[in-house]
């Protein structure tokens, strides 16, 4: 089945938004975030690895959640919002991989990770079925893929 391509001006115009939003991101999210706490802990109380792959990542708000042990692979479209994952991961003292990518077109192999996260990142994507597909080709054989949204994501 041939994976849809991405809409490069749809994510060219996502990336600036959150780009745009990164450094006030955090605050304009604070009231949501206590209603959302409880969930993210019981989400990613149920992740298994070793590997995993959180896309999306934003400023890092499902890292203090993040099980020991675990290989952490996380991506964002932009370059800000990874900007303060970075920092929030070095301020837990976490080991994760960050990395700048589009969950419509991930650049790792073929069941790269045993279980993929993507937590309220489906609505901002251009083309939510590229995405879910892509979930679907680095996850390996029997792994697991989570994903919630709060709003109902574009057609793509």
């Amino acid at each position: 089945m041939a994976t849809a391509r991405p809409d490069e001006k749809a994510t060219a115009r996502t990336r600036a938004r959150y780009q745009r939003l990164a450094s006030m991101y955090d605050r304009m999210e604070g009231i949501a975030e206590g209603r959302y706490a409880p969930w993210r802990a019981r989400l990613w109380s149920q992740v298994q690895g070793p590997a995993v792959l959180e896309v999306g990542v934003g400023t890092g708000k499902n890292m203090p959640y993040y099980p020991a042990g675990l290989h952490i692979t996380a991506i964002d479209l932009t370059a800000g919002m990874l900007e303060r994952a970075q920092k929030r991961a070095a301020a837990l003292d976490l080991k994760a991989d960050l990395q700048l990518g589009d969950v419509q077109a991930l650049s790792f192999p073929d069941a790269s990770f045993d279980t993929a996260v993507a937590t309220f990142v489906f609505c901002s994507v251009p083309n939510p079925v590229s995405g879910l597909r892509e979930l679907a080709r680095v996850v390996k054989p029997g792994g697991r893929s989570y994903c919630s949204n709060t709003c109902v994501p574009p057609t793509g």
